[in-house]
C-alpha cells in the first residue's frame, strides 16, 4: 500500500503556509513604514534645530542706549498671540501666523512665525528651498549643494518646487519664560504631504525648544 498525503492534510498545510506568508508580509510592511517614519523624523529634527539656531543668532540688544531687541525675537507688550493663558507671547503652533508688523526704535519690520522648507536630492545634488513668508508675492530661495565640494549656489524663483519633501515650520516666542528676563522659543515641524503615511501621520513630526535672553 503506497503512503501519501490526504487532501485534508494538503489543505491544512496550504492554510498554515498562507498564514505564515501573510504574517511575514505584514511584518515587512511595518518595518518599511517604521524606517520611512524614522527618516522623516530625522529630517524634521534637523530642520527644527536649524530654525532654533537661526532665531538664536538675532541679537537681544543692537543698540546700547536704550537696549533694543531685534524684531524677529521681540514679543510685543501685552501680546498673547500663542494663546497660552497668562503669558506674553507671539507666534502660533497650530496655524501659520504672520507677517506681523513689529516696530523697534522707530523702524517697522514684517515678521512671520512660520516658513516652508522643501528638501530635494537629484543627480547627487541636494537642494533646500525656503519660502519667504513675508513677501507680498510667492518667493522661494533655493540653496543647492554639490558632491564635489563646489561652493553652494543660491537661486530665487516665484514658483514652488514640484518635487522633494516639503516640511512646514512654526514657532512661538514666550516672554519671561521660564524665568523673568528670558524667552522660550519653541519650533514645531510637520510634514506637508501626509499621503506618505496614508494620511494618518500624527502631527507634529518633531518639536524642540530652547531658552535664550
Amino acid at each position: 500500500m503506497e503512503k501519501g498525503f490526504s487532501l485534508l492534510e494538503v489543505v491544512v498545510a496550504i492554510v498554515v503556509l498562507t498564514i505564515g506568508m501573510m504574517s511575514a508580509a505584514v511584518l515587512m510592511a511595518n518595518v518599511y513604514k517604521g524606517s520611512v517614519r524614522s527618516r522623516y523624523i530625522a529630517l524634521a529634527t534637523q530642520l527644527a534645530s536649524e530654525e532654533l539656531e537661526d532665531l538664536n543668532r538675532w541679537p537681544a540688544n543692537y543698540n546700547s542706549s536704550p537696549p533694543y531687541i531685534d524684531p524677529h525675537i521681540m514679543v510685543p507688550v501685552g501680546s498673547n498671540d500663542c494663546g497660552i493663558t497668562g503669558e506674553t507671547c507671539t507666534g502660533r503652533l497650530d496655524e501659520d501666523f504672520g507677517p506681523v508688523s513689529i516696530t523697534v526704535n522707530g523702524v517697522t519690520t514684517p515678521v512671520s512665525y512660520f516658513d516652508t522648507v522643501c528638501l530635494t536630492t537629484q543627480n547627487g545634488q541636494m537642494s533646500e528651498t525656503y519660502q519667504n513668508p513675508t513677501s507680498s508675492s510667492p518667493s522661494y530661495n533655493t540653496l543647492t549643494f554639490f558632491p564635489d565640494g563646489t561652493p553652494p549656489t543660491v537661486s530665487t524663483s516665484t514658483t514652488a518646487p514640484t518635487v522633494g519633501m516639503t516640511f512646514g515650520r512654526r514657532w512661538v516666542i514666550e516672554q519671561d519664560q521660564p524665568l523673568v528676563g528670558l524667552r522660550r522659543i519653541t519650533v514645531l515641524v510637520n510634514l506637508k504631504d501626509l499621503t506618505v503615511f496614508g494620511g494618518k501621520q500624527p502631527q507634529p513630526l518633531f518639536q524642540m525648544s530652547m531658552v535664550r535672553p
